[in-house]
């Protein structure tokens, strides 16, 4: 059997790519601004992207059956998450007097809610609102520590101050995320 049939093809979501095509902009765009190495690291979250969306994990047998049933519609958030955050990196607005930083978090932590929600959801089995919150809260704060940590260990980390909000604002993001999220119909 081929590596990716048109079946394969026909079940990924439309959005998720165009928002690889804005993020394929969002590469050029900081090429022509000089930001060769912003473009160039952006130019490989693509590829790391289509290392997410391409393969046809529906017909994966080796991968567990939550990952093979997780809706296609939630391949955009990690793209959408990186076109998000690559300006930050890229045109250095993450050190600024504004609330870009803050931004970053909350909605990255509701991006990563509604996949851990579907992750969790695609068992089929009802949850509700208010426990899909409660999951996607200790979900979110271990994410929050975990990419603090991050930081921490690459140097890229901010005051106290910076990673106490990082932490709160992905933590309610992520458990927003995990609330309002539900499977297609």
């Amino acid at each position: 059997m081929a590596l990716l049939t048109r079946d394969d093809l026909r079940r990924h979501s439309p959005f998720a790519w165009i928002c690889l095509a804005a993020l394929a902009g969002v590469a050029a765009l900081l090429w022509w601004l000089d930001k060769r190495s912003a473009a160039m690291g952006t130019v490989a979250g693509i590829a790391g992207l289509l290392g997410v969306i391409l393969p046809p994990r529906e017909r994966m047998p080796h991968l567990p059956a939550r990952l093979r049933r997780l809706p296609r519609s939630l391949d955009a958030a990690p793209v959408l998450a990186t076109i998000l955050s690559t300006p930050g990196y890229g045109l250095n607005w993450f050190h600024g007097a504004n609330p870009y930083d803050e931004v970053v978090h909350l909605v990255s932590g509701l991006l990563a809610g509604a996949v851990f929600a579907g992750l969790v959801l695609a068992d089929g089995a009802p949850r509700t609102r208010r426990r899909m919150a409660a999951l996607g809260l200790a979900f979110g704060l271990v994410l929050a520590i975990g990419w603090e940590v991050f930081e921490a260990a690459t140097g890229i980390i901010g005051s106290t101050t910076d990673t106490v909000s990082d932490i709160i604002l992905t933590t309610f993001g992520a458990a927003l995320g995990a609330a309002l999220w539900r499977p297609e119909a």
